[in-house]
């Protein structure tokens, strides 16, 4: 399939012809924009991935971009696999490929001493294919944020994965997104790839418990409010409304999530639904116990581990 020629706007007579012009125009667009999708899918399925569950990658840092007051996304090129014995080799693998969702591990080590830490990289439109990002928030005592505080464009750095079994189910009713801090990361990659899917007629609500100083990929998701089936609302416990400015439309809440903020939205939810919770273990077991007293099943909970 070919890309549409794009009509100009002088093309259009203004009289209601059905269908118009431009809109023709923007049908094809989607069709042809889903067929990339699906031959990029089926190259991917014939390449080999860059990444292995078993062995490390080298991957190579060529960027650092600023995100909040104590995060920043660091973008990844693929090196080389410990997997190749032949160096020619090395061109055969162009794709980091992993499902929505799943993450990876980087190892390092510090006094000598080995440890990793997983990152889920995130969904970024029109990234090369051997590339991938991660959202990385600073904590001074962490001994991975250490790592990253000290990393340089050239850095090269040990990948393994994807790991992770939740697969996109686009013929969900209904989906309920919970995160807390940077648990975001898979969530929001999720939402982008159902959202990317025309088929897909989900309706995406997100949960996303943050610190006034870093309400992760908030830009990106006021972008995506655009599509009819997505919402999300902010849980900013240490805000007010002087740290915390409201977008036009958007819903802030000033407190921290609780079991009546879910209860209302089951309130509103028409069918059935499935709920994801990704934060740190403490979050994670006290959101599925207010799921259990708003009467949420087991089996329609999902948490990322």
């Amino acid at each position: 399939m070919e890309c549409p020629i794009k009509p100009d706007e002088s093309d259009c007579c203004n009289s209601g012809c059905n269908p118009c012009i431009l809109d023709a125009y923007e049908e094809e667009l989607k069709k042809f924009q889903a067929c990339l999708l699906n031959k990029e899918k089926k190259i991917q399925s014939q390449c080999s991935n860059c990444l292995s569950p078993t062995a490390y990658s080298e991957f190579c840092l060529i960027a650092i971009i600023p995100h909040t007051t104590n995060s920043k996304l660091f973008t990844f090129q693929y090196v080389g696999s410990q997997r190749i014995q032949n160096p020619l080799q090395i061109n055969d693998c162009k794709f980091v490929i992993y499902e929505p969702g799943q993450h990876l591990m980087l190892k390092d080590s510090m006094f000598g001493n080995a440890f990793q830490r997983a990152y889920t990289p995130l969904y970024v439109k029109g990234q090369p294919s051997n590339q991938f990002t991660v959202l990385v928030k600073c904590n001074k005592q962490g001994r991975m944020s250490k790592v990253f505080h000290r990393m340089f464009l050239g850095y090269k750095g040990l990948w393994r994965g994807p790991y992770g079994n939740y697969k996109v189910n686009y013929d969900e009713k209904n989906l309920l997104f919970i995160s807390q801090g940077t648990g975001i990361a898979p969530f929001y990659t999720i939402i982008c790839d159902m959202l990317n899917n025309e088929d897909c007629n989900t309706f995406l609500k997100l949960f996303s418990c943050c610190h006034p100083l870093d309400l992760f990929l908030r830009e990106e998701l006021y972008k995506m409010t655009a599509n009819w089936n997505f919402t999300y609302e902010l849980f900013v416990s240490k805000g007010d409304i002087v740290t915390v400015s409201k977008k036009y439309n958007e819903i802030v809440n000033y407190t921290r999530l609780g079991t009546e903020n879910i209860q209302k939205y089951l309130e509103n939810v028409k069918g059935d639904f499935k709920v994801l919770v990704c934060g740190k273990k403490n979050f994670s077991k006290s959101t599925v116990m207010s799921l259990h007293a708003c009467a949420v099943p087991n089996d329609a909970i999902i948490v990322f581990t």
